[in-house]
C-alpha cells in the first residue's frame, strides 16, 4: 500500500503527538524535554524527506506509460501511412473503415476520439511531468491518468481494428453499419 506524502506527513505528525503526550504524563519534566526533541527530530525526518528518488520512479513509470501510448499511436500511423505490402493490404482489402476518420461505426469512432485526446494528452505531459514544481502526488496523479489513458487506447484500438474487419470490403465512406 502506498501513501502519499501528506499522508505520510500525517501519520508522523499523529505518531508525534501520541509520543508526546505519553512521555509528558509518564515522565512529567523530563517528559516535556524528550517530547520536544523527538517531535522536533521526527518532523525534521518527515520534511527532509527525500522525494527526488520517487519522483525519478514516478517519472520513469510515466515515460513507460507514454511508450504504451505511442506505441498505439504509431501503430495507427504504421496501418494508415505505411507503404509495406502488409499494411497497406490491411488498409485497403480488409479494414478501409479504420482508415477513414469521418466512419460513423462506434468502435471506430471511438477510437478516433481517444487517439485524438491521447495525443493532446502527450503535448501537455512533458511539460507537467519535468516541472520543478510537479509534487509526489501531481505525479502519482498524472501516472494514473497516463496508465488510464493508454489502456482506454489500447482496448479502443482492439475494438475498431475488430469493427473495421467486420465492416470488411463492402465499406462505403460513411457507411457505419
Amino acid at each position: 500500500m502506498s501513501f502519499s506524502a501528506s499522508q505520510r506527513q500525517g501519520f508522523a505528525l499523529l505518531l508525534a503527538g501520541v509520543t508526546a503526550t505519553v512521555l509528558v504524563l509518564t515522565l512529567k519534566l523530563p517528559g516535556v524535554i524528550l517530547a520536544i526533541f523527538i517531535c522536533g527530530a521526527l518532523w525534521l525526518f518527515v520534511g527532509a524527506r527525500p522525494d527526488a528518488s520517487e519522483h525519478a520512479a514516478l517519472r520513469a513509470s510515466i515515460a513507460l506509460t507514454v511508450e504504451d501510448i505511442t506505441g498505439v499511436l504509431e501503430d495507427y500511423a504504421t496501418f494508415a501511412t505505411s507503404d509495406d505490402a502488409e499494411a497497406l493490404a490491411d488498409r485497403t482489402l480488409h479494414r478501409p473503415a479504420l482508415a477513414d476518420v469521418d466512419c460513423t461505426n462506434p468502435a471506430i469512432e471511438a477510437f478516433h476520439y481517444e487517439m485524438h485526446g491521447a495525443q493532446r494528452f502527450l503535448r501537455r505531459l512533458d511539460a507537467r511531468v519535468n516541472s520543478p514544481d510537479a509534487g509526489t502526488s501531481e505525479l502519482e496523479s498524472l501516472l494514473k491518468v497516463a496508465d488510464d489513458r493508454a489502456a482506454e487506447l489500447k482496448e479502443s484500438w482492439l475494438a475498431a481494428r475488430r469493427a473495421a474487419l467486420a465492416l470488411g470490403t463492402n465499406y462505403k465512406k460513411g457507411d457505419g453499419r
